[in-house]
């Protein structure tokens, strides 16, 4: 624990705390906790988005998607009881003129001012890391969205996120036989090769060129959002985080048989502690390759190999932005459909 915010902005209620620890030193039971809350928040949502569970919380708080921790996590306790968290990252590689925020308050506990105090908290931090852009999100139809705008936050410029999901045991895989086969008819000239686990050594370098062509992608914010710089450093940071976290990666790549270039990239990612629901992370195309049904051809041999060798993977999971046409159709190809919509949210803070 390394130190206690005073809990201004709490009203009617001066038993809540709100306390900074280091998220090294964060329990399983507390993580525990937190998943209960994170799960309460979303069934009064009535959201059909998959809740995390504690070891879940616990590894991505401490390892994230880049081997480090959150730079900041506050718990809120009333009575001795946990009843909310927020915490904040800090991008380093790039955008390092943002941070970005989370936070849950225990539907029980809400319209008090815990949400204001653990955002004051954070903001605080921001501000001294001297970062004058703040991100922060909500589901629609839920209590996060008005509690965002009241404190101050602008959809402005932000982009919504559709989460479509694939019922991988409900769909017939006559489905995605029929359009791996359409899609191949236009990239015969592609072999597909599958990796199972973080990148072997030799096949970094070839692995941060397919990352990188996801920087076409439409942005949330073009405005002032820089595309992610990926280096080998990025990708060995990245599996090393996924493989703490229990999540185990499945990557499709496309090769050009003849040039021997890599073409594209279709990642998976299984958590292990909450197998049941899968989550869809890049599918890209490098530029010179595309117009050859590679994103199709990924995404159904992806369905296909998901179905034969993890029967405990009942769905999967994947973010669009609204803008992103083109990704849209294919996933609606797949059978995906839409199960929750998340809404971008800013607040620009003076230099």
């Amino acid at each position: 624990m390394t130190s206690t915010t005073a809990a201004t902005g709490l009203r009617n209620n001066e038993l809540v705390q709100i306390e900074q620890i280091d998220p090294m030193a964060l329990d399983l039971g507390t993580a525990d906790v937190m998943a209960t809350i994170d799960r309460a928040s979303l069934t009064a949502a009535g959201l059909e988005v998959p809740p995390p569970v504690g070891a879940s919380r616990l590894s991505s708080l401490q390892l994230g998607s880049d081997s480090r921790p959150v730079d900041g996590l506050w718990l809120a306790t009333e009575g001795g009881s946990l009843v909310g968290y927020a915490c904040v990252e800090l991008p380093w590689r790039d955008n390092t003129g943002s941070a970005h925020l989370r936070g849950v308050v225990d539907p029980g506990a809400r319209h008090r001012g815990v949400g204001r105090a653990l955002l004051g908290a954070a903001m605080s931090m921001s501000g001294k890391a001297g970062r004058s852009m703040i991100y922060a999100g909500a589901y629609e139809g839920s209590d996060g969205v008005p509690a965002l705008e009241a404190l101050g936050f602008s959809r402005e410029g932000q982009g919504v996120n559709a989460v479509r999901r694939v019922d991988v045991h409900g769909s017939p895989s006559s489905r995605w036989d029929e359009l791996y086969d359409e899609a191949l008819t236009r990239a015969g000239e592609y072999a597909l090769v599958h990796q199972v686990g973080p990148t072997p050594e030799e096949m970094v370098e070839d692995m941060v060129s397919l990352h990188d062509a996801i920087n076409d992608a439409p942005l949330d914010d073009p405005e002032e959002e820089e595309p992610a710089v990926f280096d080998a450093d990025r990708i060995r940071c990245y599996d090393q985080a996924m493989a703490g976290r229990s999540q185990t990666l499945y990557r499709v790549m496309a090769r050009h048989r003849s040039s021997r270039e890599w073409a594209g990239l279709s990642l998976l990612c299984v958590d292990e502690h909450m197998p049941r629901v899968a989550f869809q992370e890049d599918t890209s195309v490098v530029r010179a390759h595309r117009g050859h049904r590679l994103g199709l051809l990924m995404k159904t041999d992806m369905l296909r190999w998901i179905q034969r060798e993890r029967p405990d993977v009942a769905a999967a999971d994947t973010w669009n932005a609204t803008s992103n046409h083109h990704m849209i159709a294919v996933n609606e190809r797949l059978g995906a459909t839409v199960v929750a919509r998340h809404v971008g949210f800013r607040l620009r803070e003076a230099p």
